[in-house]
C-alpha cells in the first residue's frame, strides 16, 4: 500500500467520522432542547452531555453563535 493509498483510506474515515459527529450533535442539540422545554436545568443537561453550559446555550438561542 503507498503513502497515497493510505492518506485517501484515511480520507475516506476522516468524512464518515466528521458525518457521524455531525448526526449526534444534531441530535444532543434535540435532546437538549426537549429536555430544556421540560423544565432540566441547563446546568444538569450540560452535565449530562459533557459539553459546557455555554454550548446548551447556545443550542437554546440564548447566545449566538461564537
Amino acid at each position: 500500500m503507498t503513502a497515497r493509498d493510505d492518506l485517501q483510506r484515511v480520507a475516506r474515515k476522516l468524512l464518515r467520522a466528521r458525518d457521524t459527529l455531525a448526526a449526534v450533535m444534531n441530535e444532543a442539540t434535540d435532546a437538549a432542547v426537549a429536555a430544556n422545554t421540560a423544565g432540566v436545568p441547563e446546568a444538569e443537561i450540560a452535565r449530562t452531555l459533557g459539553v459546557d453550559r455555554m454550548t446548551v446555550r447556545k443550542w437554546l438561542g440564548k447566545r449566538p453563535n461564537a
